[in-house]
């Protein structure tokens, strides 16, 4: 895990079936990335969002993951410590045939404002 306890922190998660899972997350705005990404008016980058994606995604697996590729990814929203210092991370998983990867759908939300969507397929390390 390259962000976690980093970048951002799991407070809760809530398992809704072995295959969906909603991570509440603690965004850090003490977090290094900070200091070089718009000091004063952080900016949480995309790349740190997909990762922390990726992340929640190898809690709810149990899996060590790269990302093989992502086949939609929107930025919807602008997000920051000071805007949204919790989020949910969605994450929705299907194994693949031969069981070495898993299709992704996965979002970044907090309450009524999406931050990021994410459809993609992350291999098994």
């Amino acid at each position: 895990m390259l962000l976690k306890d980093k970048f951002f922190e799991v407070l809760h998660e809530e398992r809704i079936t072995a295959n969906d899972a909603v991570y509440l997350c603690g965004i850090k705005p003490d977090c290094d990335v900070y200091n070089g990404h718009f000091p004063g008016k952080p900016v949480s980058p995309g790349v740190c969002n997909i990762e922390m994606i990726k992340e929640c995604t190898e809690m709810l697996t149990g899996k060590d993951l790269v990302i093989d590729t992502i086949k939609q990814c929107r930025l919807t929203a602008v997000a920051s410590p000071a805007v949204c210092p919790k989020v949910d991370v969605k994450v929705s998983v299907a194994a693949s045939e031969d069981g070495q990867s898993y299709a992704v759908v996965a979002s970044i939300a907090d309450g009524e404002t999406s931050y990021m969507e994410l459809k993609g397929t992350f291999k098994i390390k």
